[in-house]
């Protein structure tokens, strides 16, 4: 792979984001909302306001159930205490039991049979699916709505781009202009190809996914194979010399 030295150290800007969703092969692109979830995570969760409102954060369940671990967002099922978290469009929400007393007038009887039942939240009706411990409410994921990850959209993007670079700003962020926590989606039998141009132009990235993880495990471990075999060769060859030595008879002497 050629990358020019002069891209050595380049990572993905804000900037880059339309060109990187134009890319052949790519079908969205999510990305963190920093001043969103910083805001939830960093001040409302430090300060003991998380019931104060529904604080809701929306994911993915490509990114759930893959690559969730490998990111700053406070979800997961770790916080589950029944049920489950909500799928895709699906008008569905999880949320704490302290959540549904406050604003949907649940009782100790009610919460016991939460699950299944419906709430109306901004005019919408959800069903919910879960019970979680953590003080935020997950929502069903809508590309259109942004809760956390916001996906590309060329009409909205300066309005993203602006909150968050204000954001950074204000609160001193080192290099505010890089883009936190992208998530590229490809089309079917694109992913090596977008890697690999990603990898050529923004080589200062940390890179995962499962074609990254693929070719980094038979990289790996074929050399970690290669070494064991000489080691067990040279170990064989001597054991041989040993054994070898051992077994020859004592010339006699008439």
């Amino acid at each position: 792979m050629n990358i020019d030295s002069e891209n050595y150290d380049r990572m993905i800007s804000y900037e880059d984001i339309p060109d990187i969703a134009s890319m052949d092969g790519v079908e969205n692109v999510i990305l963190y909302d920093t001043s969103y979830l910083d805001h939830i995570i960093y001040t409302t969760a430090r300060e003991g306001r998380l019931l104060d409102k529904l604080n809701l954060i929306a994911v993915p369940e490509a990114i759930a159930q893959d690559y969730l671990h490998q990111t700053a967002i406070p979800y997961g099922t770790e916080d589950l205490e029944e049920g489950r978290l909500p799928r895709d469009g699906a008008h569905e929400i999880t949320m704490s039991k302290k959540l549904l007393e406050k604003h949907f007038a649940y009782t100790n009887e009610t919460l016991t049979r939460a699950i299944g039942s419906m709430v109306n939240y901004e005019n919408e009706t959800y069903t919910i699916v879960g019970i979680n411990s953590y003080d935020i409410c997950y929502i069903s994921f809508d590309a259109k709505r942004n809760y956390g990850l916001y996906q590309y959209d060329a009409d909205t993007f300066n309005e993203f781009v602006t909150r968050n670079l204000n954001y950074k700003k204000t609160n001193e962020y080192f290099h505010p202009e890089y883009a936190n926590e992208i998530f590229i989606f490809t089309a079917d039998g694109s992913e090596k190809a977008v890697l690999d141009k990603l990898l050529q132009e923004y080589p200062a990235e940390n890179y995962i996914s499962s074609e990254y993880v693929s070719v980094w495990k038979k990289t790996f471990n074929g050399s970690v194979l290669r070494k064991i075999i000489i080691i067990n060769s040279i170990v064989v060859a001597l054991l041989g010399v040993i054994l070898l030595l051992l077994n020859r008879k004592p010339s006699s002497k008439i």
